[in-house]
């Protein structure tokens, strides 16, 4: 069985021929190409076995929008998830995006999105034009969150860090936007926001965008604080462990594209938290890879069940009846399949 962690949706007016690719205000048009479509969501997870796919919306083209048109487009693809939810039921199931500094009217979406709607976690960038969600406005979302008990998935925007030398070759989505989600795990981390809300249920999407691989010097930079006087100040101290107690108790997908990268993530934080994601759409090609770097990897059985949907299971508070109804389902579809090719 596998449960598909990382997939993209625009709402269909985002994904319209003439809409901007980048950020809602720059690149290219979609020109009836866009591929965060539902239909695409669908075929892919049809075409790769998938039993689940967790439906999410990075909403790239947020950055493009005025302060008052952000609430209107976070509300609108509440809504358009939850439809998704309810049409294709125990398939897709739909997370809200939220922006946690955006104040109170961000905070009271994120409670109908979940209590009223019924999705099942959230969605947040890194950063925000420049608000990352380690600050103080967002102590209320993580409040809220805690209470929900909901998984709470952290995603890039388009752009964030260091984005006036990202502007060539790609290197946006290829480096910009993992280093922007690992400096803003990061700041979650020793900001005190995983120390002072311990119910949280943080998962980073593309493996943490490298923060297994700098946890290490984090640690020392916590440990080490009179002989490393000469990095700078470590205060106010808002964590009462290193860095690397916090990171254990996040979840991480695998949308690494790496297997050595995938593997490090794994053994820094554990099979038991560690889910399976292709970030397919937007590039589809990308589902069979990610599913075939997991098969690669070499896990035993055990483990490899917890990364290809236990974990996942287990997030999204999957009953025993539905996941029995749900395997019985894959058996069923397996066996028609079988007698297909006879």
């Amino acid at each position: 069985m596998i449960i598909e962690w990382h997939t993209h949706v625009y709402p269909p007016e985002e994904a319209a021929a003439d809409a901007l690719a980048w950020d809602g205000k720059s690149g290219p048009t979609w020109a009836g190409k866009c591929p965060m479509t539902v239909e695409n969501v669908l075929d892919a997870h049809h075409r790769a076995g998938v039993a689940i796919s967790v439906v999410s919306n990075a909403a790239h083209y947020m950055r493009g929008k005025s302060e008052q048109d952000e609430l209107k487009a976070i509300q609108r693809w509440s809504d358009y998830a939850a439809e998704i939810q309810q049409k294709h039921k125990g398939i897709l199931y739909g997370f809200a995006t939220i922006l946690p500094c955006g104040g109170p009217a961000q905070i009271k979406e994120a409670e109908r999105a979940i209590r009223q709607l019924g999705l099942k976690g959230i969605l947040i960038q890194s950063n925000h034009k420049a608000h990352y969600p380690d600050d103080d406005e967002a102590r209320p979302f993580w409040e809220l969150v805690q209470d929900l008990d909901v998984p709470v998935f952290i995603h890039p925007p388009h752009v964030g860090f260091g984005e006036e030398r990202v502007k060539e070759y790609r290197l946006a989505s290829s480096v910009g936007r993992p280093a922007d989600l690992c400096l803003a795990i990061s700041r979650l981390i020793v900001r005190g926001i995983l120390e002072d809300f311990p119910r949280v249920t943080l998962v980073s999407s593309h493996g943490g965008g490298g923060i297994c691989e700098v946890i290490g010097r984090m640690n020392y930079a916590y440990e080490l604080q009179e002989e490393a006087y000469f990095l700078g100040s470590y205060s106010p101290m808002k964590i009462k462990h290193e860095p690397g107690y916090y990171l254990k108790k996040m979840y991480f997908d695998t949308v690494t594209y790496h297997a050595p990268a995938a593997r490090m993530v794994i053994d820094t934080v554990g099979a038991d938290h560690v889910l399976y994601g292709s970030d397919a759409p937007p590039l589809t090609s990308l589902k069979p890879r990610a599913i075939k770097l997991i098969e690669d990897l070499g896990l035993p059985t055990a483990d490899k069940e917890k990364v290809f949907w236990r974990n996942a299971a287990k997030l999204l508070k999957l009953s025993d009846s539905e996941l029995s109804k749900l395997t019985l389902k894959i058996e069923q579809s397996g066996r028609q399949q079988r007698r297909n090719q006879a």
